[in-house]
C-alpha cells in the first residue's frame, strides 16, 4: 500500500471539536439553519476524506462506486444526533463484489468517529425498479445528492434513469407517501396539540413538511394564486425554521436523537426565548413573556401552518391522462352544476367555481352554510382562494357584517363543526367572534387538558355532530339528545364562548366567559331570551361534571339539587349534551365510558324527577317488598328470611346501585362467609374491573384494600362501602388496570384475590407491597404540582358530611386517606374518586356513629389530613 488512512487519533478530536464549536455558536445565537448545514458540511468533509483515503489504501479507482445522500442528509439538512443515510451506488453486480471491503471498513470509521450511519446499496437497475414493499426507499431517494466517488455514475442515474422510472411510478408513489402519511397522523391522533410533542413526528412536525414537499413533487406544478404560494412558502420557512431550532435544543440537551419536547425542556426552551429572538418578527408576540405557556402558543401556530400545508397537499392527486370520453363526462358533469351557486360539490369536497363571488362575505358564509347542513368538508384550494379573497385589496369586501340569522344557519345545523373548522383558519370566526381570539392557541399546561383552549372548544362541537352516527358506545345515549335538541345554535354558540375566559386576566375563567357574552350578545343583536339561555349554559357548564365525579348521584337530595339549578328539562338536555362534548374533548382518555354512563343516569334521573316517575330501567326499587321477590327469584332456593337478615341495616342507597341480579350474587358470597371469612369476586367490563369484597367489619378496611390494589398498580376509579346491622361490610371498587396486568396474565387474577385476602386478615404486610410502587413514585417528581386542598360540605346530603379533598395523584393516596379517616373513627358511606391529569380529586360521605361530623372533627380531620398528604 502507498498510503495510509489518516489515523482516529487525529480524526477524532477534530470531529468532537468541530462539533462542539457549532454547538457553541448555536447556544449563543447561531440559527437553526446555519447549524445544520455546518453539521452537514462537517459530515460531507469527513465522508470525503476517508473515501478518498481508502481508495488511495486500497489502490482503488472510483470507477463504479458512488456516495449519495439521501432523505435529511441529502436536503443538508443535518441534526446534531440523526443518522446518516447514505446510498452506495454501484455500476454493476461486479463493482459491487469488489467493493464490499472498502465499505465495510468506511462504515466502521465513520462509526468509530461517532457518526450513526444508515447505510443501503443498490446497483443502477436496482434503482429504477420500483420496489413496491419499499415505498419509503424511493422517497428518500428524491433527496439524492451527490456525496463522493463516481461522479459519471451519479450523472446516469440522476439524469437518465431515475426521472423516466419516477414519472412512471408517481400514481403508486404518490398512493403510498399518502397512505404512509395517513397512517402517521392517525397514530398522533389527527392533532397537533400534545401535551409534549415529538416535534418530528407529529402532525406540525417537520416531517409534515418534508410529506408536503415530496407531494409536491409527485404531483407536480399547479397553477398558484398570484402571491399566495410566496406567503404561504413564507410562513412555511419560518415554521421550519422554529421547529428545527427546537430540534437541535432536543438533541443538544439529552445527548441524543430524542425529538420529545418534554414539560421540563418547554420551560428550559421558553426562558432562553428559543427561535423567537432569531426569528421573524411577525411571529413573537410584543413583549413575550418567558413563560412555557406563551411559548408553546407559538410552536403550536407554526406546527398549525405546517400541517394545513400538508393536509391541502393530501387532498392534491397526480395529473393523468384523460381519454376523449373521461373529458365529455366531465364537461357534461361541469354543465349540470347549479349555476346559481359559486360552488359546488367535487369528490366529496366544496370548491368554489366563481373565486371573485367570494368577495360578498354572505356568498362565503352560503358557502360554510352548506358545509355544515350537508356535513361536506371544504376543500383545502377552496380555503386557500377564499383566504385570497380575504386580503387581497384588489377586491373590496361586500357585506362585511354577519348577523345573527346568518350565523344561526350555520351553529344550528347538523355539522356546525364543518364550517366552524374553516372559518377560524382563515380568521373568519374571530371576525364574528372576537372574544375566541384570546384562546387561539392558549395552552392550559395542567396535564389534564390534552389540547390547547381554542382546539378543545372545536373538538366539544365536532364530538357533538359525531352523534349523528354515534362512533362507540359511549355515544349511544346520547345521540338522541342531539337529535331533537331544540335551540341548537344557542348551545354551539355557549360551546364557542364557554372557555374563552381561560385567556382573560380574571380570577374565574367562568365570570370572564360570561363577560364576553355581553360583548358578543350585544353585537350580534341576540334577544333577552336567547343571551339567557346562552349565559345559563356558560354559567353552569361544569355543574352536571361535577355532580357526576364529586357527587352520590343515587342520593334523592343530590338530585333534587341539581334539578333545582337546571330548571327545566330543555335546559338538562342542552346542559347534558355540553356536558358530554366537554369532558369528551379534554383528552381522548377523558370521557371514560363509566363517566359517560354515570353522567347519563344523572340526566335520566333529574329527567324523571322533573317528570315525578321511576326510572325502573336504572334500578330504583319501587319498594323492599319488590325488591325481596326479585332477588330471591335470583337467588334460588333462599328464603326471605335469611335474604332479609342480609339486607337489614344497609342504606336504601344499596338497593338503588345495584340490580337484583347482583343483590343476589353478593347474597351468594354473604352465605360462603361461615366457610371462608373474607369473599371476594373480581368481574372484567368493557372499560374496568369491579371488586365486590365481603366479610366483618374491622379497623381501617377500606384503607386497607386501597393500600393492596395500590401496591398491584391499579387505579381506583370509584368506590363503594356499605355495612348491614350484622357488622358484615360489602365494599365494591372499581379500578382501571393500567399496566394490564391482570388481562395479559390470567394467573395473576387468583395470586391478586389471594393477596388481598392475606392482607386484610392480617397474614402478609401491607407495607411490602406499597414500597415499590411509592419509591418509584417519589422517583418520578409530578410534572405539575398540585397543592392539597380540603372542604366540608354539612348541606348536600341529609346524613353525611361530605369531604372533598383536592392533592396531588400518587400510589397510595387514597389509602393514606382511608387510613386517616379510620384512626378518627369516620366511617366512609361513598367514595367517589376522580383524577385529572396529575390532580386527585376525591369525594367522601363521611359519618361518625351514623350522624354527620362536628365541627371539631372537621377541623381535626383537616389538620391531620394536611400533614399526611402536603
Amino acid at each position: 500500500m502507498s498510503a495510509s488512512l489518516t489515523p482516529l487519533s487525529v480524526l477524532g478530536p477534530q470531529c468532537d471539536d468541530e462539533r462542539l464549536r457549532i454547538q457553541r455558536q448555536f447556544e449563543t445565537g447561531t440559527s437553526a439553519r446555519e447549524t445544520l448545514r455546518a453539521l452537514c458540511a462537517l459530515a460531507d468533509r469527513i465522508i470525503q476524506q476517508i473515501f478518498g483515503d481508502l481508495l488511495r489504501v486500497h489502490n482503488a479507482e472510483p470507477q463504479g462506486l458512488c456516495l449519495i445522500a439521501l432523505g435529511g442528509y441529502g436536503r443538508q439538512l443535518l441534526f446534531p444526533y440523526s443518522d446518516l443515510d447514505i446510498l452506495f451506488l454501484f455500476g454493476g453486480d461486479k463493482a459491487e463484489q469488489e467493493s464490499r471491503p472498502l465499505i465495510a471498513e468506511f462504515s466502521r470509521t465513520l462509526w468509530d468517529l461517532g457518526f450513526r450511519v444508515s447505510s443501503a446499496g443498490r446497483t443502477v437497475e436496482e434503482c429504477r425498479r420500483i420496489e413496491e414493499d419499499n415505498a419509503e426507499f424511493h422517497l428518500a431517494l428524491l433527496d439524492r445528492r451527490f456525496l463522493a466517488g463516481d461522479s459519471e455514475l451519479f450523472e446516469r442515474l440522476d439524469k437518465k434513469v431515475l426521472p423516466g422510472s419516477e414519472k412512471q411510478a408517481r400514481p403508486f408513489l404518490l398512493a403510498q407517501l399518502q397512505k404512509l402519511t395517513n397512517e402517521r397522523l392517525q397514530r398522533y391522533g389527527n392533532t397537533i396539540y400534545h401535551l409534549e410533542p415529538n416535534v418530528k413526528e407529529v402532525p406540525g412536525g417537520l416531517r409534515d413538511y418534508q410529506a408536503g414537499t415530496w407531494l409536491r413533487q409527485l404531483v407536480g406544478d399547479k397553477k398558484e394564486l398570484r402571491g399566495t404560494a410566496a406567503v404561504e412558502e413564507e410562513l412555511a420557512t419560518n415554521a421550519v425554521n422554529f421547529l428545527s431550532a427546537i430540534r437541535c435544543f432536543l438533541h443538544y440537551s439529552n445527548g441524543r436523537n430524542d425529538n420529545t419536547l418534554t414539560y421540563e425542556l418547554q420551560a428550559a426552551a421558553s426562558w432562553k426565548l428559543l427561535g423567537v429572538e432569531n426569528g421573524d418578527g411577525r411571529d413573537t408576540p410584543s413583549g413575550m413573556q418567558r413563560s412555557a405557556a406563551e411559548w408553546m402558543r407559538l410552536y403550536f401556530r407554526h406546527a398549525r401552518t405546517l400541517n394545513r400545508q400538508l393536509l391541502r397537499y393530501l387532498e392534491q392527486k397526480a395529473p393523468m391522462p384523460q381519454t376523449l370520453k373521461q373529458r365529455l363526462l366531465n364537461a357534461a358533469r361541469g354543465a349540470r352544476l347549479d349555476a346559481r351557486k359559486p360552488f359546488a360539490m367535487r369528490d366529496g369536497l366544496l370548491e368554489v367555481l366563481d373565486l371573485p363571488a367570494l368577495a360578498d362575505r354572505a356568498v362565503t358564509f352560503s358557502l360554510f352554510a352548506e358545509a355544515a347542513r350537508a356535513g361536506t368538508p371544504v376543500s383545502r384550494d377552496a380555503e386557500r382562494g377564499i383566504a385570497y379573497i380575504l386580503t387581497h385589496p384588489e377586491l373590496p369586501a361586500k357585506n362585511t357584517q354577519v348577523t345573527w340569522v346568518a350565523l344561526r344557519e350555520i351553529l344550528g345545523a347538523d355539522y356546525p363543526g364543518f364550517a366552524l373548522r374553516p372559518m377560524q383558519r382563515l380568521g373568519l370566526l374571530t371576525e364574528v367572534l372576537p372574544e375566541f381570539q384570546v384562546i387561539d392557541s392558549l395552552v392550559v399546561r395542567d396535564y389534564y387538558h390534552r389540547y390547547t383552549v381554542d382546539e378543545h372548544s372545536l373538538r366539544t362541537i365536532e364530538h357533538l355532530q359525531e352523534l349523528a352516527e354515534p362512533p362507540d358506545a359511549r355515544g349511544a345515549h346520547f345521540a338522541q339528545l342531539w337529535k331533537t335538541a331544540e335551540q341548537r345554535e344557542l348551545l354551539v354558540l355557549a360551546m364557542l364562548l364557554h372557555d374563552v375566559g381561560k385567556g382573560m386576566p380574571v380570577e374565574n375563567h367562568v365570570a370572564g366567559s360570561l363577560e364576553a357574552l355581553e360583548g358578543a350578545a350585544e353585537r350580534l343583536q341576540l334577544s333577552p331570551e336567547e343571551k339567557a339561555e346562552v349565559h345559563f349554559l356558560i354559567e353552569h357548564h361544569l355543574d352536571m361534571s361535577a355532580t357526576v365525579q364529586r357527587r352520590d348521584i343515587f342520593d334523592a337530595g343530590t338530585i333534587s339539587a341539581f334539578a333545582g339549578t337546571v330548571g327545566t328539562q330543555e335546559r338538562l338536555q342542552r346542559l347534558c349534551l355540553l356536558t358530554y362534548a366537554d369532558i369528551h374533548a379534554v383528552n381522548p382518555e377523558a370521557l371514560t365510558p363509566w363517566k359517560a354512563e354515570m353522567l347519563w343516569q344523572l340526566f335520566v334521573a333529574t329527567s324523571n324527577h322533573f317528570s315525578r316517575t321511576l326510572d325502573r330501567d336504572r334500578l330504583h326499587a319501587s319498594d323492599e317488598m319488590s325488591m325481596l321477590a326479585q332477588v330471591r327469584a335470583e337467588a334460588a332456593g333462599a328464603s326471605v328470611a335469611e335474604i332479609e337478615r342480609f339486607l337489614e341495616g344497609f342504606p336504601r342507597r344499596y338497593l338503588a346501585v345495584h340490580s337484583a341480579r347482583e343483590i343476589a350474587a353478593h347474597f351468594a358470597l354473604y352465605k360462603k362467609l361461615a366457610v371462608e371469612s373474607v369473599q371476594t369476586e373480581l368481574t372484567a367490563t368493557r372499560h374496568a374491573f369491579s371488586l365486590t369484597f365481603l366479610t366483618a367489619d374491622r379497623p381501617a378496611l377500606f384503607a386497607t384494600i386501597a393500600g393492596v390494589l395500590a401496591g398491584w398498580g391499579m387505579n381506583i376509579v370509584k368506590a363503594d362501602a356499605f355495612a348491614n346491622a350484622a357488622g358484615i361490610v360489602l365494599d365494591t371498587f372499581h379500578f382501571v388496570d393500567l399496566h394490564r396486568t391482570l388481562e395479559l396474565n390470567p394467573s395473576e387474577i387468583e395470586r391478586f384475590r389471594q393477596s388481598l385476602g392475606e392482607v386484610v386478615k392480617g397474614k402478609a404486610p401491607l407495607e411490602a407491597l406499597l414500597k415499590g410502587r411509592e419509591s418509584a413514585s417519589r422517583a418520578r417528581p409530578p410534572k405539575v404540582a398540585v397543592p392539597t386542598q380540603i372542604s366540608f360540605d354539612d348541606t348536600s346530603s341529609e346524613h353525611s358530611t361530605l369531604m372533598e379533598i383536592a392533592a396531588q395523584d400518587r400510589p397510595g393516596l387514597l389509602y393514606e386517606i382511608g387510613s386517616a379517616l379510620a384512626r378518627l373513627g369516620c366511617n366512609i358511606e361513598v367514595a367517589l374518586i376522580d383524577t385529572e391529569g396529575q390532580k386527585a380529586i376525591d369525594v367522601f360521605y363521611l359519618t361518625e356513629q351514623r350522624k354527620k361530623l362536628s365541627t371539631q372533627k372537621q377541623a381535626l380531620l383537616r389538620e391531620v389530613l394536611q400533614g399526611t398528604l402536603g
